[in-house]
């Protein structure tokens, strides 16, 4: 349903969500950032435009590492990646785009991750594409790793098939409200 959602939308509401998202986004206190995993948009899902949070992330902290998910659709496993500016990606089997050439940090390394999804909830368990790549990663995050959600839609009372080795966010970022969990 969620899907379906996201792609009704036309190019006119987007870019306004996409905005709404960037100033709602602002309003968070965020500590200092050195590194942060964000993701590549899909036009063809109508995914939300994370380099313009990106872009103000790098702004607020000029030295910030921005890193990009890599996966091994063989094992179901992703990996963050750092790459330059100029960086060359290419699709995937999946049609997501990742970055060619890359260099290769820890997940415990990392201050935040911005996580795509399709819905989530009150608890803030969210539901993504099936795969289970992010919370496969997450649990390898140090404990202080900012997860951060970002959706056009607010929460929903509970995802009903959450489990145990699901992962949380800590926030959730609608053009609407800055969910806290």
């Amino acid at each position: 349903m969620y899907r379906a959602k996201r792609k009704a939308l036309t190019s006119a509401e987007k870019m306004k969500l996409d905005d709404l998202l960037l100033i709602r986004f602002q309003q968070v206190q965020l500590p200092f950032l050195s590194t942060v995993l964000s993701f590549y948009p899909i036009d063809e899902h109508n995914e939300i435009n994370t380099f313009l949070i990106t872009d103000y992330l790098q702004f607020k902290n000029p030295h910030l590492h921005i890193a990009y998910p890599k996966t091994d659709t063989a094992t179901h496993t992703m990996q963050a990646v750092i790459c330059h500016e100029d960086m060359a990606f290419v699709k995937n089997k999946y049609n997501i785009p990742e970055p060619e050439i890359c260099t290769p940090v820890e997940p415990a390394q990392l201050d935040a991750v911005l996580i795509p999804m399709l819905a989530f909830d009150e608890r803030g368990y969210r539901v993504g594409f099936g795969k289970g790549y992010y919370d496969k990663f997450l649990h390898h995050c140090h404990p202080k790793c900012i997860k951060i959600g970002l959706n056009y839609f607010e929460a929903i009372d509970a995802i009903d098939d959450a489990h145990d080795f699901d992962v949380p966010l800590d926030l959730c970022i609608t053009p609407q409200k800055v969910y806290v969990f």
